[in-house]
């Protein structure tokens, strides 16, 4: 039987929370059933040598605007001859020319991938999504909150709108032991026993890394060594780094930049925060659940759908640097009731957010629609 031929088509190869979840279905997909392939809309980047690194043909565009003739033709090139079965699509610049390109090459099959809530869309980005929207045959959101919003914005009907969650590697995300903790701290420049408090998150306006500055003066004033370390890939040229200057917070704020080892570096964590401004479904959020982590998080999204406030985590509201202080705080005074909610998070990431779980029904979501074009996957 021929393998089942599929294009994910993503704007940016730089690793955020969306590539990072399109490299795992990459990886664990079935070799066996798809031909898989990455063509990335703008620069060549980490999700171009990750994807190389698995043996799957990928290519960049390069493109410079939509206007960019000689990066829709890249595309086409790229495209033409292999007959693939279907196109998934990642970011809204890549949506809108996968589903022209995808029509004009006869692929049976696109899918439009929704990652969050996107409250910036202006007027012209919905207008451009709605004309286009029917050349895709499924919305998939990754959270109730996305699947809300694009029906609610764009006026698309819930039936075209699929939900599919984030997952977890949870052998890779397992809990570790703390024993060489002091260790990787000194490394990282960290004291011994300070408390690690901080965010998996790249720097950019939704991820509330800016209430977490505020937050910390109020948290140093009962815990002064406690350091705060940010990761993930800068998006806004310095200016967290500048806002951490202008506070005198340089000796307690650490920017690792993007990392490899995130169960490396989470394992030095005592409690994970997210003050997201917006959300879907954080992929961080769940990964530092998976180990255990007390997590403090902004009740956007679908956050308080998994988080039960005091129960699985904490819950406060976006852009409140006090709620935020005396969460964190509250985690820090009783580490033994904190450790109890870590481990019911731990939970309740291995009963519904395995990794395992949602590549098989996003499997499934793609041959259930390959088969309504009328080819057998």
């Amino acid at each position: 039987m021929a393998k089942t031929r599929v294009l994910e088509f993503s704007t940016s190869a730089k690793i955020g929370g969306t590539q990072h979840m399109l490299l795992e279905f990459l990886r664990h997909a079935s070799r066996e059933r798809y031909d898989l392939y990455l063509c990335v809309l703008l620069a060549h980047d980490v999700l171009n040598d990750e994807a190389g690194k698995l043996g799957i043909p990928q290519t960049s565009l390069q493109m410079r605007g939509y206007w960019d003739l000689r990066a829709w033709w890249r595309f086409y090139h790229f495209a033409r001859g292999k007959e693939f079965d279907l196109m998934r699509t990642y970011g809204l610049k890549a949506d809108i020319i996968g589903r022209i390109v995808g029509k004009l090459l006869g692929i049976p099959v696109h899918i439009t991938s929704v990652r969050s809530t996107d409250p910036w869309r202006r007027w012209y980005h919905v207008l451009l999504d709605v004309l286009t929207a029917g050349l895709t045959d499924l919305y998939l959101s990754n959270s109730e909150a996305g699947r809300l919003a694009v029906h609610q914005r764009e006026k698309i009907p819930l039936s075209k709108i699929a939900v599919i969650p984030n997952g977890v590697d949870l052998v890779k995300f397992a809990p570790r032991p703390s024993e060489n903790a002091s260790l990787q701290k000194t490394a990282l420049g960290i004291p011994p026993n300070a408390p690690v408090i901080g965010s998996v998150a790249n720097l950019c306006p939704m991820k509330g890394h800016t209430t977490i500055v505020d937050a910390l003066p109020l948290i140093q004033d009962e815990f002064p060594e406690v350091r705060c370390l940010f990761v993930g890939m800068d998006f806004l040229q310095g200016a967290i780094q500048r806002y951490v200057r202008e506070r005198q917070l340089e000796e307690a704020v650490m920017f690792t930049g993007f990392r490899t080892d995130i169960p490396r570096i989470l394992s030095l964590f005592d409690v994970f925060l997210l003050p997201s401004l917006w959300e879907g479904l954080p992929n961080a959020m769940l990964e530092a659940m998976a180990m255990k982590l007390p997590v403090v998080a902004s009740a956007v999204g679908d956050i308080p759908n998994v988080i039960e406030h005091q129960r699985t985590g904490f819950l406060i509201p976006p852009q409140n640097p006090h709620a935020l202080a005396e969460t964190v705080l509250g985690v820090l005074r009783h580490p033994e009731a904190a450790s109890k909610i870590g481990h019911a998070g731990h939970d309740l990431i291995r009963r519904q957010f395995s990794l395992e779980s949602v590549v098989t029904q996003t499997e499934r979501l793609y041959d259930q629609l390959i088969e309504r074009k009328g080819k057998q996957p």
